[in-house]
């Protein structure tokens, strides 16, 4: 028998073709991003679905020893997809300071906009699904020319917001899914990523003020990528 949850899902999510792809926001920077997009990927595989990973901007990229700059994020984005893709591909706007890339890009006096972050983002398989990370927030600039949010309504892909669990984050959590639900975006889930080993589940109560599906990741010292009961991309 399905769970509530299941069903909840099931009327909400359009059925999807397996050459569409996911957007992954959060209420916020630092509320683990790159690791619930692994656990996305790793369920998705289980699921017997190949994907292509997309981090098409990232600031505080670590130098590596030839002077070439790396995004972990993406590394791990690349790792947890099983990607033979190039990290160039999945991820081709690098930079090091570690600000806001559309500060990052201003201070390099280049020209990065929306449009050419969506054109990164394409893949000529069509039997892939794109996973794309967002940078920082719904509402966090990531290009010259906008925001997050203009980025995925390019894209046109179900938004998954991805929350930390820590105090006031009931509160974030609700405004992000209207600024999301008012871009005219479909809000495939939220999950709760439980950053610590804190046993205390803040978001409790959140089902209460929203029918968006909702998801626990649990805590990961080694940040190993995990499985989410009952996430399903249809």
């Amino acid at each position: 028998m399905a769970t509530k949850q299941q069903q909840a899902q099931s009327t909400q999510v359009k059925n999807r073709s397996a050459s569409q792809g996911i957007f992954i926001t959060g209420t916020d920077t630092d509320v683990g991003k790159t690791f619930v997009a692994c656990c996305i990927a790793t369920t998705l595989i289980k699921q017997k679905y190949s994907i292509a990973p997309r981090k098409p901007i990232a600031s505080g990229c670590i130098r590596q020893p030839d002077n070439t700059l790396l995004s972990e994020d993406a590394l791990l984005l690349q790792q947890a997809c099983h990607s033979s893709e190039p990290l160039k591909v999945i991820c081709p706007y690098q930079f090091e300071p570690a600000i806001s890339p559309q500060r990052v890009i201003q201070e390099a006096g280049l020209n990065i906009t929306i449009q050419d972050l969506k054109r990164t983002c394409e893949t000529s398989n069509n039997n892939l699904i794109t996973l794309v990370e967002g940078a920082g927030g719904f509402y966090s600039p990531i290009a010259l020319n906008g925001l997050n949010k203009d980025l995925a309504i390019q894209l046109s892909y179900p938004v998954v917001l991805v929350v930390a669990n820590r105090i006031g984050c009931i509160n974030q959590t609700l405004l992000t899914i209207e600024a999301i639900q008012n871009s005219g975006l479909q809000l495939h889930s939220v999950i709760i990523n439980k950053i610590t080993s804190d046993s205390f589940y803040y978001a409790e109560g959140l089902e209460h003020y929203t029918k968006t599906p909702i998801f626990d990741v649990s805590y990961s010292a080694n940040k190993q990528p995990q499985p989410i009961k009952h996430w399903k991309l249809l």
